[in-house]
């Protein structure tokens, strides 16, 4: 009898079957992760692989060298998008520049940036730089970076 009283009241096997309770739960809880996100990572690889395949890899600058426009110039130079900036906002240079690259932005040909604000000082344009960084756009033609015949300079406040 004290055999039975001594085995039931022994818990030296209580500390295992926590950890096993415990590391259930765990699992279970990254089971259901698993199972809640897998979707929305499911949908963005494939929004990814869309992307991916339908990009285009130019292999020639040709129309960006020599001075070949693809694009409607308006006509506006650096003092022009000032102004408009200067009209907007008043007494305040950094809102000044802000509005006028704004008004830069919207006249940008496709393919451009104008993520480094520059003018070339000698012409009064602004000069935008294309997205793979290889040739610049301003006064209704283009370069390569290298055949530019002007210094662009920082544009801003």
């Amino acid at each position: 009898m004290q055999q039975k009283q001594n085995f039931l009241s022994d818990e030296s096997g209580a500390v295992t079957v926590d950890w096993v309770v415990l590391t259930a739960g765990l699992v279970g809880l990254g089971l259901a992760t698993m199972a809640v996100v897998s979707a929305g990572v499911e949908d963005l690889s494939g929004d990814m692989r869309g992307q991916m395949e339908s990009q285009t890899i130019s292999t020639s600058f040709a129309s960006a060298a020599g001075g070949d426009s693809g694009w409607s110039w308006s006509g506006r130079t650096s003092q022009d998008y000032y102004n408009i900036g200067a009209a907007l906002a008043p007494g305040n240079n950094g809102a000044t520049y802000y509005w006028a690259q704004q008004e830069a932005i919207a006249d940008m040909p496709e393919g451009y940036n104008f993520d480094s604000p520059l003018v070339d000082p000698a012409t009064g344009n602004v000069v935008y730089t294309s997205n793979d960084g290889t040739t610049y756009a301003s006064g209704g033609e283009t370069w390569a970076i290298d055949e530019y015949p002007g210094t662009p300079v920082y544009w801003g406040a």
